[in-house]
């Protein structure tokens, strides 16, 4: 009758190999384990107080100041039959102040990059204000053998309208619109600073984009996701 051959038993030292192998192998998979999750308890924290830091910093900022001076003329008519004429010139100086609505920014405007510390924004359009003229300096020439004071006040407004006019169309230009959207880049970084050091971020570097696509950063901004993005993602694990 044949006989199974007898199997060679384990020796002790083989068993030591394998358990130390699978302590190994244990601690190793632990310590990937403990270090994602830190990860992104890190991530968490992080993501949290910038969303207090950015939902608290709401306010209208201005970036931008515009100023000239402007040149006015106006003609009219008054008198009986309309027989007078006169003409009213004024030269006096006026400023624009270009605004950005930081409550326009949302949460998918906001980028953060916890390897390198940066938060990247996307920026609203900057907005110029209505121009404000300062009468209190002007310059005035009348022409005419008589102004009536009807004819003044209608040369006088006349004046203001066109002085405003001019200086929207002087604001609107887009070397000046780009010179305030330039400006507000460092200004919104700057603003950004004081929360995000309020909320215990510590040093963050701000980067950030125009409205425009057309940024050398936008390829940064288009393979990376928001902090809506991140926040909808934790919210639906």
């Amino acid at each position: 009758m044949s006989t199974a051959p007898n199997r060679l038993p384990l020796t002790g030292m083989v068993k030591t190999l394998l358990v130390a192998a699978l302590l190994v192998s244990a601690g190793y998979l632990l310590a990937r384990y403990f270090d994602r999750q830190e990860q992104v308890k890190v991530e968490h924290s992080s993501i949290d107080q910038l969303v207090v830091a950015l939902r608290e910093n709401r306010n209208r900022l201005q970036v931008y100041r515009l100023s000239g001076s402007v040149t006015t003329k106006r003609e009219t008519t008054g008198g009986p039959g309309g027989i007078l004429q006169g003409t009213m010139t004024v030269k006096q100086p006026w400023s624009v102040a270009y605004f950005v609505d930081m409550g326009a920014i949302g949460l998918d405007d906001y980028v953060w990059d916890e390897r390198t510390r940066t938060l990247l924004v996307r920026a609203p359009t900057v907005r110029p204000e209505a121009p404000n003229i300062d009468e209190s300096r002007q310059v005035v020439a009348y022409n005419g053998p008589l102004i009536t004071r009807d004819m003044q006040t209608r040369l006088r407004g006349g004046v203001a309208v066109g002085a405003r006019q001019q200086a929207a169309a002087e604001a609107a230009k887009p070397e000046n619109v780009a010179a305030a959207t330039e400006a507000a880049r460092a200004a919104i970084a700057r603003n950004l600073q004081a929360p995000l050091a309020a909320a215990g971020l510590g040093k963050v570097h701000v980067e950030v984009r125009g409205p425009d696509r057309g940024r050398q950063d936008s390829e940064r901004w288009d393979v990376s996701r928001s902090i809506a993005d991140v926040l909808a993602e934790r919210a639906g694990r």
